[in-house]
């Protein structure tokens, strides 16, 4: 009779298929945070919070600002701009340098460069100094946000992942429909200034918070073995190439229809560079910022491309729709931060829900698939815009199916990825996916620009109005608003506005079927219930015991729940003896299945199909000695930890099959010897 070898499900990353999607059952909440994990969950939320507030903000009190600081178009363009592409371009080597240095400096470092570049923008009495703060803000905040999503994979199971990740996200999704509507009303009632004032006292709690409460301790190694082990190359050849095709794409939305051209040099340069980068990731990085094992299959690479598909669209709209109010409606800046109200009131929400939908049922397929629709629909509501008589519940009604379609994507496709990842990996999964929605994000608005000022030139020019209006639309909106209501000048420049502004949301409507039509054909269900898989581990302060008591640094043994493999990208990872010791232990030697199958002596016929015709061999189990190696390490190669086979002997009459036929040592092991990497 066969003996089965059962593979430990922490190390089990493949998907369910669809038969077992079927069968799958929800776990029941068996996991808590404890109290230091919560304390956690509500600091990220608020700087999350911060960083999405100081992107949106800008948006309706950028005109106030481009006056004060004399400001041309291109200028003031590029103070909103700068920041979302800053962002994107140096979120995945601050991730990739929080698995090496440790999560709490690195999110101090962004902290702090976000402060820096606020006082910046603050004191600023220049274009120049407002632009370098809000490139030093999104190097900071492309920090926070992104080791926001990462660090959550260090404290909470995937499986309850949505559920709680849903408070951060809730908190950035409401920076950034609220955003609009701060900057509006401070612009109306006071000076531009306090966009940024405003935001001192949580960079002040955020500053003092994180090295108190975020006691994540990464791998014990030198400082001279970390800083071997970053990709210094591929970081600085990335963050070169991503920058020059951003600003290629948002340069081109600056010009002049027939100036654009010249942004095509730093374009073909950016895509040259950004596919050297894949090249060198791939092939020679020691330690990638890109890992190649994130893009597995078909389903995991379509949903990063959804995550940009839907950072182009989210970004997007959030941009140009307070833009369309004052333009073509006629509104203040206040006005138009109040009327993305119902975006606001649904999506913060919506997302939430869907967090707590998607970790009770174990299920993200169905709000992807759902959210998609209905942002279609929304796109398709935004086009028909340009054709009806915009009144007050037309807008609202649009708003309201963009909030519900936004809240379901935005939780649900950031773990899909997680699910999908190999192992271990969730970490960078995590990173992946921001870093690409917050790329889409830029050049959402670089594309939305360039598509708004070339379409409304065209328009201008049937009816013979002068073109450059259209390059400098943020700025002619003050003049427009003083010229005659019954003017018929006016009214054609409003229509242009209007014109321009239905190219920009058809490139939408054909980005979200896309995103529709992909994920329905794409995206397949993986099992959310896995493990923690991380080498940061969260251990107690003092300012945690205060807060919380005794033993509430993690809730990881309450749940019962065991700690995954660490990541691939580890290539030395310290184990002590007394946890190999405790890692025998813990799996006995019983139930395992062999690579062959032994039949008794009495069968008539006896078929081994994997050691050829031999007499029937017997299974003895011996005891044994958990390896302790002296230098603190253990080696496996990917395969079987040799030191923890069982023994074996052949029984009275038999014998094992012969050693030059049959390599015992590729089919007989024990179940806790199984590892998936390194150590």
């Amino acid at each position: 009779m066969a003996v089965q070898f059962e593979q430990e499900p922490q190390y089990d990353v493949s998907s369910l298929s669809q038969a077992e999607d079927g069968r799958a059952k929800a776990q029941p909440e068996d996991w808590k945070p404890s109290g230091h994990e919560i304390l956690i969950i509500i600091t990220l939320a608020i700087v999350s919070l911060l960083v999405a507030l100081d992107a949106s903000i800008i948006v309706t009190s950028l005109g106030a600002m481009a006056n004060e600081l004399q400001a041309d178009t291109t200028a003031a363009f590029w103070i909103g701009t700068s920041y979302l592409l800053v962002n994107a371009v140096t979120m995945p080597v601050i991730a990739a340098l929080s698995e090496i240095f440790g999560r709490p400096i690195c999110l101090e470092f962004a902290l702090a460069a976000f402060t820096l570049g606020t006082v910046l923008c603050a004191t600023s009495h220049s274009v120049a100094v407002m632009l370098l703060g809000r490139c030093v803000q999104g190097v900071g905040g492309g920090g926070v946000h992104v080791l926001s999503g990462v660090i959550l994979t260090d404290i909470v199971p995937l499986r309850f992942r949505p559920k709680w990740f849903g408070v951060v996200l809730g908190a950035w999704a409401l920076g950034t429909c609220v955003g609009p509507l701060i900057g509006g009303a401070i612009v109306q009632n006071t000076t531009w200034r306090w966009v940024f004032y405003l935001m001192f006292p949580i960079c002040a709690y955020g500053l003092v918070a994180v090295p108190l409460l975020l006691t994540l301790a990464p791998r014990a190694e030198s400082f001279r073995d970390k800083l071997l082990r970053v990709d210094w190359f591929g970081s600085f050849l990335f963050m070169g190439s991503a920058t020059s095709f951003l600003v290629a794409i948002c340069w081109g939305g600056t010009q002049k229809p027939w100036e654009s051209a010249a942004a095509i040099a730093p374009l073909v340069l950016g895509l040259l560079g950004l596919a050297a980068t894949l090249v060198w990731e791939a092939r020679f990085a020691r330690e990638p910022i890109f890992k190649r094992e994130l893009f597995n299959n078909v389903s995991s690479t379509i949903t990063y491309v959804c995550g940009g598909a839907q950072g182009f669209l989210m970004w997007g709209c959030f941009y140009y729709f307070p833009f369309y109010f004052m333009s073509v409606m006629q509104t203040t800046p206040l006005t138009a931060g109040v009327n993305l109200l119902p975006a606001v009131l649904i999506t913060v929400p919506g997302s939430i829900i869907t967090g707590r939908l998607v970790t009770r049922y174990n299920n993200y397929r169905i709000f992807v698939w759902v959210g998609w629709a209905v942002a279609v629909l929304f796109s398709i509501l935004s086009v028909v815009w340009r054709f009806i008589d915009v009144t007050t519940a037309v807008w609202a009604i649009s708003f309201v199916f963009f909030g519900l379609g936004q809240g379901m994507v935005l939780n649900a496709q950031q773990f899909a990825v997680q699910a999908m990842c190999p192992a271990g990996d969730e970490g960078h999964a995590a990173s992946m996916y921001l870093f690409l929605r917050q790329f889409g994000a830029a050049v959402g608005v670089g594309v939305g620009g360039s598509t708004f000022q070339n379409v409304m030139a065209l328009k201008l020019g049937w009816e013979g109005l002068p073109i450059e209006i259209a390059a400098q639309a943020e700025g002619y909106i003050a003049e427009l608003h003083q010229l005659p209501d019954d003017s018929p000048v006016k009214a054609k420049i409003i229509d242009a506005y209007r014109f321009g502004f239905a190219g920009v949301f058809q490139v939408y409507l054909g980005v979200a079927a896309v995103a529709l039509l992909l994920s329905l054909l794409f995206v397949k269900h993986y099992s959310l219930d896995r493990d923690l898989g991380t080498e940061h581990v969260l251990k107690e302060s003092k300012t945690s015991k205060m807060l919380v008591g005794e033993g509430g640094a993690s809730s990881r043994a309450l749940s019962g729940s065991s700690t995954a493999p660490p990541s691939r990208s580890s290539s030395n990872t310290e184990m002590s003896n007394s946890s190999m010791h405790a890692m025998a232990e813990a799996q006995p030697l019983d139930m395992t299945k062999y690579g062959w199958n032994p039949v008794a002596a009495s069968d008539p016929e006896p078929i081994y199909p994997q050691c050829g015709s031999h007499p029937a061999v017997s299974l003895v189990y011996t005891e044994y000695t958990p390896y302790a190696p002296t230098s603190g390490y253990m080696t496996v190669d990917n395969a079987y930890n040799p030191s923890r086979y069982p023994a074996y002997s052949a029984a009275s009459g038999s014998s094992m099959p012969d050693a030059g036929s049959y390599d015992a040592s590729h089919q007989y092991a024990q179940p806790g010897g199984y590892m998936s990497q390194r150590y």
